[in-house]
């Protein structure tokens, strides 16, 4: 037993070492001039989403020079408020595309022709796909500055390597980028779960989580020397990995679950494409994540997950334990750079209670992974399209009255604890609905956070909006106009002596939708930062000497509008 565990450990060393081989370890140089040390890697469980890359830290501030990685041509820029903010895409001639993104500014030439392209659309979100002649570069050339921009937490440098031909990102760690990391991954927990009425963990019907302690190869499950299970048996671990020099608990790149000499379950980050991230949803322990912010990694496989990252798995992840005999539980967890850790533990199997669950056939409000589903009442009609769940169960939901400023019911759509897909659409009946507030009525959910706004339009008394979650949710409306509020200028203000315009603009329900800022009556670029409600015009020849007359409209999702007006001087 022994001899084949040894086999299969070589088999995966090997298939490991080969990943790396087949990516090219010296084409590509550092986009930075420092040390790389990471706060994100690649495949990293974030929100919703795995991480496409690696997070470089940039020692703390914006400004530092980014290089291309090897000779190409930009050809893709991207500006937004949210995302990867200022963004550079640049194409290789080896197949490969580097992104550099979170960025505070682009090179002077790139930078001049993104501005010359936000005043022609009159926006300052754009995508841009300039000519591949346009900005040929060549190696270590420096082509932005590290920054903060987009859903970033922190200055720091997002980066990414893509295969030019399907945009798959792969991860950068493969390519020889230099990250020192003698740190093995470090184990927080186990979990057991129970897949069937007839499993059992230590003679319970219901999920256990377990202590783990030790470090590198020696983590052992403390307070219990054997755990008694029955029947078929899912796992979780909850897991970081860190580099050398860094504090920072990122993810690791591998893991594998043996029973004995049998493989159970085995998944690595490679690489994975962007239409599965979300995915992540059934990867992940979800309810666990909603109600205590952990991420225990799932090794069953629900049927409707279609993550790519997965290699041998048995059974859905699953083991079904049905002897009287004792199993040795063996964790191993692998980073990029090849350090493994490992967690044992000594499971006694004791056969299942017969049990007459597979043979139930009422399935009466069950909705179905791979199917439609549809639910209507006089009240709310919801409906589902095929791939919205990854495992079938049974729907619940309840009606409650309306909550003071709701003009529906409360409608309790299953559980928050429960991961979606796929958006999916809501109706609800809106029938006390003033005429005058059809316009500004939306669908929000409201949890222990508050009311955020889901969005909707109103037609034929019903108020009708997409979702991504469940929980509770009613009609609200919105009828309050953004707030603008001036942070360096006034009424005749003297600004002779300022680089930039600031302003913070919010919205407490349905969110900004747009604005528009002008000067002299001509349209002048804002930059938008999201995250800070940040509002940033840099002041440039539009400004003219003397008085000026500026002008901010900033409406809502529900058209809502605020307006700042103030003559300037300069």
């Amino acid at each position: 037993m022994y001899k084949f565990s040894a086999l299969l450990l070589s088999f995966f060393l090997y298939m490991n070492l080969s990943a790396q081989q087949k990516y090219p370890t010296d084409y590509f140089g550092s986009p930075v001039e420092f040390r790389i040390l990471l706060s994100g890697t690649f495949g990293e469980l974030r929100s919703s989403h795995f991480h496409s890359g690696i997070d470089i830290k940039t020692q703390g501030v914006e400004g530092k020079n980014i290089h291309a990685v090897a000779d190409g041509y930009i050809s893709r820029i991207s500006v937004a408020g949210t995302g990867f903010g200022k963004a550079l895409y640049v194409s290789h001639p080896n197949g490969y595309t580097s992104v550099y993104g979170h960025l505070s500014a682009f090179s002077d030439s790139i930078g001049i022709y993104v501005k010359s392209q936000q005043y022609k659309k009159e926006q300052f979100t754009v995508n841009l796909y300039p000519p591949r002649d346009m900005f040929v570069v060549k190696k270590g050339e420096i082509i932005a500055k590290s920054g903060n921009s987009g859903g970033s937490d922190g200055a720091h440098l997002h980066f990414e390597i893509r295969d030019s031909r399907n945009e798959i990102p792969i991860n950068p760690l493969l390519f020889g980028f230099k990250v020192k990391d003698l740190t093995r991954p470090r184990i927080l927990g186990l979990r057991f779960y129970p897949v069937k009425e007839s499993s059992s963990v230590n003679y319970r019907q219901k999920l256990l989580d377990v202590e783990v302690n030790g470090w590198g190869l020696n983590h052992k499950i403390t307070k219990y020397d054997t755990l008694q299970v029955s029947g078929k048996i899912g796992f979780g671990i909850n897991v970081y990995d860190m580099q050398d020099d860094s504090n920072n608990k990122n993810g690791v790149y591998s893991i594998q679950l043996w029973i004995d000499s049998t493989l159970v379950y085995s998944h690595h980050l490679e690489k994975f494409s962007f239409d599965e991230t979300k995915y992540i949803n059934s990867f992940i322990d979800y309810a666990e994540f909603i109600q205590h912010k952990k991420r225990y990694q799932r090794s069953i496989i629900d049927p409707g997950n279609r993550l790519s990252i997965y290699d041998e798995v048995l059974d859905q992840g699953t083991y079904n334990f049905t002897d009287s005999s004792y199993h040795k539980l063996k964790y191993e967890l692998k980073d990029a750079a090849g350090n493994i850790s490992q967690l044992t533990g000594v499971l006694k199997s004791n056969p299942p209670k017969k049990s007459n669950e597979d043979e139930v056939t009422d399935k009466e409000g069950w909705f179905v992974y791979n199917s439609e589903n549809k639910f209507e009442t006089d009240s709310i009609k919801l409906d589902f399209d095929k791939g919205t769940f990854y495992r079938s169960f049974k729907f619940d939901y309840q009606k409650d009255k309306a909550p003071k400023g709701s003009y529906s019911a409360l409608h309790k759509i299953h559980t928050e604890n429960f991961p979606v897909h796929k958006s999916y659409e809501i109706k609800m009946a809106a029938n006390k609905l003033p005429k005058q507030l059809h316009g500004k009525a939306l669908i929000a959910q409201l949890n222990k956070d508050g009311v955020k706004a889901v969005g909707g339009f109103f037609t034929d008394g019903f108020v009708v909006g997409k979702a991504s979650n469940f929980g509770n949710f009613m009609v609200v409306v919105d009828t309050i106009r953004p707030k603008i509020t001036p942070l360096n200028i006034h009424n005749g203000k003297n600004i002779a002596t300022f680089r930039f315009i600031n302003f913070l603009i919010k919205d407490e329900l349905s969110g900004i939708r747009s604005y528009r800022a002008t000067l002299n009556n001509q349209w002048i670029l804002m930059d938008y930062d999201p995250k800070n409600d940040k509002l940033s015009y840099q002041i440039d020849d539009r400004m003219k000497k003397g008085k000026n007359q500026f002008r901010l409209e900033v409406k809502d999702a529900k058209d809502n509008t605020a307006v700042y007006e103030a003559e300037i001087e300069y």
